[in-house]
C-alpha cells in the first residue's frame, strides 16, 4: 500500500450484550429475527445443587461403619453457588501464587488448597465422623489426612462429574 492510498472504511459489527436479541442486524427478514417460543425449556435440564457420593474402600467395595451402614458424603456440585464460590477462591489463590512469581505450588500448599475446596463443598459426612471435630474443620482435616486419602480422592473425582448431579442420577 502506498503512502497516498487510503484504506476502505471497515464496517464494525454491533456488539450484543449477553442475552440481547440480534433483531434487525442481519440479512434475515423481520419475521425470522423474532425470538420464537420453543416448546422445550432448557432450564428443565438444570442439575441439582447436591449429590451423595457413596464411598468405597481401596478394593472398590462400599465402605461401611460398625453397624453395616454405607458411608457417604453429601457435596455441592458444579451447578451450585457454594461450589462456584469455593472454585473462585481456589482459582484466586492459584493466580495470586503465580503473580508472586511462583511456578509450581508446594505439595503441602496444594493439598491445603484442595482440602479447603472440598471442605467448602461438603454438606455432610453420612454415617461417620472424624476424630472429635465438627463442621467444616472436620471435613478439612479428614481430607488432609493422608492415611485416608482415598476418601478425598473419591470426593475430588466425583464432585466435578456433572452427571452425578442430574435429577434421578443413579451414579451415586
Amino acid at each position: 500500500m502506498t503512502a497516498t492510498a487510503k484504506r476502505a472504511p471497515t464496517r464494525r459489527r454491533a456488539h450484543l450484550s449477553r442475552g440481547e436479541a440480534a433483531a434487525g442486524t442481519g440479512n434475515l427478514s423481520p419475521r425470522e429475527n423474532e425470538v420464537s417460543k420453543m416448546s422445550f425449556d432448557i432450564s428443565s435440564l438444570a442439575v441439582q445443587d447436591t449429590a451423595v457420593i457413596v464411598l468405597e474402600n481401596v478394593d472398590g467395595e462400599p465402605l461401611t461403619n460398625n453397624d453395616g451402614n454405607e458411608l457417604s458424603v453429601t457435596v455441592y456440585g458444579p451447578g451450585s453457588k457454594p461450589f462456584q464460590k469455593a472454585q473462585g477462591i481456589r482459582n484466586r489463590a492459584i493466580l495470586e501464587h503465580v503473580r508472586k512469581g511462583g511456578k509450581k505450588m508446594k505439595d503441602d500448599d496444594q493439598r491445603e488448597l484442595d482440602a479447603d475446596f472440598l471442605a467448602s463443598c461438603t454438606v455432610s459426612f453420612n454415617g461417620f465422623g472424624y476424630k472429635d471435630l465438627t463442621g467444616i474443620e472436620m471435613f478439612k482435616q479428614a481430607y488432609l489426612d493422608p492415611s485416608i486419602g482415598f476418601i478425598s480422592e473419591q470426593v475430588n473425582k466425583s464432585i466435578n462429574d456433572w452427571a452425578l448431579f442430574t435429577k434421578g442420577s443413579d451414579k451415586t
